[in-house]
């Protein structure tokens, strides 16, 4: 009995430790795995933490480059508006500055004679009844006055002409510069309004849409025969936008809305 109990009391110190040691391992390689698992949820944040930090980063840097692409395109649109702003405001104020005419194209006056030209376009004598526009010192008692009868083309052309070279100087002014045309025309016999934009260098915009007044003034100038001035005018140009030696050369007839008028010698 009592070798039974020594060899039970072995066994059952042999089983403790066996199984203190099973608990001892698994205790430990829980912890092992709670440590490894603790470590890889904090590298796992910190990624986390980095990809969102870098995340937020390419956000901040995206709506900087919006904002910057908005403020450019804003900044773009601003500068078109003001440049078409210019452009409205120059052609509607600033009139184009005639030069000289061509040096063979002086032809001899034709004032004196009823002319027909070609392109259905033809001038006869006309008396003014009423007068002209505007009392000169320098008028001519000898000018005549001629109706001239435009085709569809050159009355389109004729209006816009005027209408390019002196739009904002209202009616008078506008009458003065389709006398110039009409003027240039008789002199030269020409056929056409384009030959006599060509050889006198009416440069104006031909772009702009004639107003209703500008009709009229087509109308007063080349179908009633009518005139700004009781003197012949061909050339013109505005001081206050350039200096001409050539023009001050000439015969000036008058001034009106900042625009100088010449007769040529």
């Amino acid at each position: 009995m009592s070798t039974f109990v020594k060899k039970s009391a072995k066994y059952i110190i042999v089983l403790a430790i066996v199984i203190t040691v099973t608990v001892s391992t698994t205790i430990t390689a829980f912890m092992v795995d709670a440590a490894s698992e603790s470590q890889k949820t904090e590298t796992d944040n910190k990624q986390a933490y980095i990809l969102d930090k870098e995340d937020t980063r390419s956000r901040a840097v995206t709506i900087d480059e919006a904002k910057k692409k908005a403020q450019d395109v804003i900044k773009e649109l601003s500068l078109k508006a003001a440049q078409k702003d210019e452009e409205e405001e120059e052609t509607a104020t600033e009139p184009v500055i005639v030069y000289e005419p061509q040096a063979d194209s002086e032809p001899e006056s034709s004032q004196s004679s009823t002319t027909t030209g070609a392109d259905d376009n033809s001038y006869v004598s006309a008396s003014v009844g009423s007068g002209y526009l505007l009392d000169i010192p320098k008028a001519d008692s000898s000018y005549t006055s001629y109706a001239i009868s435009l085709s569809d083309k050159d009355r389109d052309l004729a209006e816009r002409i005027v209408m390019g070279e002196a739009g904002s100087c209202g009616y008078t002014g506008m009458a003065l510069v389709a006398q110039c045309l009409r003027d240039a025309f008789v002199r030269g016999g020409y056929s056409n309004i384009k030959d006599v934009i060509n050889a006198y260098g009416y440069y104006g915009s031909t772009s702009i849409t004639p107003s209703s007044t500008c009709k009229e003034v087509i109308n007063y100038i080349f179908d009633q025969g009518g005139s700004a001035v009781q003197h012949r005018v061909l050339s013109f140009y505005a001081p206050k936008y350039c200096s001409s030696p050539w023009h001050e050369s000439q015969n000036f007839i008058c001034e009106y809305a900042g625009v100088k008028f010449f007769d040529l010698y």
